[in-house]
């Protein structure tokens, strides 16, 4: 009897870390979709949708999104997983300064120009609050 009740056991902890796995993967996912949404929002959402401000140059850009012109720092925005985390992030070298705002030089002229924060990545309470939604259906499915 007591050996059943032992391979139940340890059939429960193999599918419950199968389903942990697979909720960083979830986690990711949803974090990079979430991310790559506020491109389309123009904007960021933490609790409420926070509109990115406006260019100030008009020249070239009429119709354009703000942060959109080749479309390569939305699609830099990937997951990588390894074991219990998922890590979201960019390899372009600008995602910073458009993310967080600063001063930049600008090339040739000389100067400096300061560019607005347009935060697209970052904690966000709605974001949060989809998942732990998400992963609490998913936990309480695991152990029936």
């Amino acid at each position: 009897m007591k050996f059943n009740n032992a391979v139940k056991i340890k059939n429960q902890r193999i599918k419950i870390e199968r389903e942990i796995k697979s909720m960083v993967t979830v986690i990711g996912n949803d974090s990079v979709n979430f991310f790559k949404k506020s491109f389309s929002d123009q904007g960021f959402t933490d609790q409420t949708l926070s509109q990115w401000q406006g260019r100030k140059s008009k020249r070239d850009n009429t119709g354009r999104a703000i942060l959109v012109k080749t479309g390569t720092l939305k699609r830099s925005i990937v997951k990588r997983t390894s074991g219990y985390t998922a890590i979201i992030s960019s390899n372009v070298p600008y995602a910073n300064v458009h993310n967080d705002g600063g001063s930049i030089r600008k090339r040739g002229r000389g100067g400096v120009f300061n560019m607005p924060k347009r935060q697209f990545v970052g904690n966000s309470r709605t974001l949060i609050q989809a998942l732990k939604t998400k992963l609490n259906s998913r936990i309480l499915a695991a152990f029936k």
